[in-house]
């Protein structure tokens, strides 16, 4: 192997598979990235086995070859190189040598052989839209269960139609649901497929350049998605996604509307005061006002009004407050819609105006 590779072009696409490289060693070769070369490019691969990220980077090949390298020292080493072209070339004896400018490496390699087979990309795909992907995809990451023996919580539910895209993710105490309308070519049924969490996490990178189009597959056991020349496989999920539909409240007739950053700075501020397992807040609602109000044992207490559009009899419900922040920090709308029923229902927020999606996100109640 002899190849010769620009640091800024390497560095970048190097920055992307950090995302498919295991980080426990319980397996050493995972920790490790596949370097291949084509007849003009280097393709660079990375896999935990629950998912593999692939990309292609230009080179000057010399020398066509494989090397099977440490992902954190060669990251490391291209991220300190000068802006200047850097050399590969393999000694043949399970060494690379890395040369930029003065700088000279040696770098342990390994055969291809001892290298995970990436998952074959032969099913049929259908073009997905980057941009309302990539808002749907960091809009419901949040709301993942951390919990792994909750298996079936650990991704998002995805639902494919000929005429929407829908994101639904929840971890038992809140849900958001996310859906746009669009036209998928080539999309004759509804398709649902669970997206496990890491695999949401690298779909919000490859589709953070909107102008592109991803291709979308799946097959009985790998979800695929491309972006031009860089590839995300994921293993599905496999399990019953809980019936979402039943969660999300249909009763609550009593709406507030609250501008959405005095909302979220509010709730920072009281919160500070907050059970701290609990992050417990009390929403006392009375017309065109809402006061927000916490305390802790030994610690002390906290309330705050804020100017709310609402009519109606005084309601007052608890929620913890870092869960109406997690929401509201990745809104663009300029006021939030809360939508209540009793101190014992699920509340329901909305973005106001909807705009594009359809955003509702569920939040079970607390007993204060």
């Amino acid at each position: 192997m002899d190849f010769v590779v620009k640091k800024g072009e390497l560095f970048k696409e190097l920055q992307y598979v950090q995302g498919g490289v295991e980080r426990k060693t319980t397996v050493p070769i995972l920790s490790n990235i596949l370097l291949e070369t084509t007849a003009n490019a280097l393709v660079i691969t990375a896999t935990d086995l629950d998912i593999t990220v692939q990309c292609v980077c230009s080179s000057s090949i010399k020398v066509a070859g494989t090397a099977n390298v440490s992902a954190r020292k060669l990251f490391d080493i291209v991220r300190f190189l000068p802006e200047a072209d850097i050399h590969f070339k393999s000694d043949g004896q399970n060494w690379i040598q890395v040369t930029c400018e003065r700088s000279k490496f040696k770098i342990a390699s390994l055969s291809k052989e001892n290298f995970p087979e990436v998952p074959s990309v032969d099913t049929k795909s259908v073009a997905l839209p980057a941009g309302p992907l990539h808002y749907m995809s960091t809009s419901c990451l949040f709301a993942i269960t951390q919990e792994e023996t909750r298996y079936t919580l650990n991704g998002a539910l995805m639902i494919l139609k000929p005429g929407s895209i829908t994101l639904v993710s929840t971890d038992g105490h809140r849900l958001v649901f996310i859906s746009r309308s669009v036209e998928i070519a080539g999309l004759e049924e509804e398709k649902k497929v669970l997206v496990p969490k890491k695999a949401l996490t690298e779909l919000s990178k490859l589709t953070a350049d909107d102008a592109t189009d991803i291709e979308f597959g799946s097959n009985e056991n790998h979800l695929f998605f491309r972006a031009g020349d860089r590839l995300l496989v994921a293993r599905i999920l496999t399990g019953q996604f809980p019936n979402y539909d039943m969660v999300i409240p249909k009763e609550n007739d009593k709406q507030v509307v609250l501008n959405t950053v005095e909302f979220s700075d509010a709730l920072r501020r009281v919160s500070i005061m907050a059970d701290e397992e609990s992050h417990a807040v009390r929403l006392s609602i009375k017309e065109n006002q809402l006061d927000i109000h916490s305390s802790g044992t030994d610690i002390g207490e906290a309330q705050e009004s804020l100017p709310a559009k609402y009519q109606g009899e005084p309601l007052w419900i608890g929620f913890n407050a870092q869960y109406l922040v997690d929401f509201l920090v990745g809104l663009k709308s300029e006021e939030i819609e809360l939508e209540l029923r009793d101190e014992e229902t699920q509340g329901l927020l909305k973005p106001k105006p909807q705009g594009d999606y359809l955003h509702q996100y569920v939040l079970m109640p607390m007993k204060l």
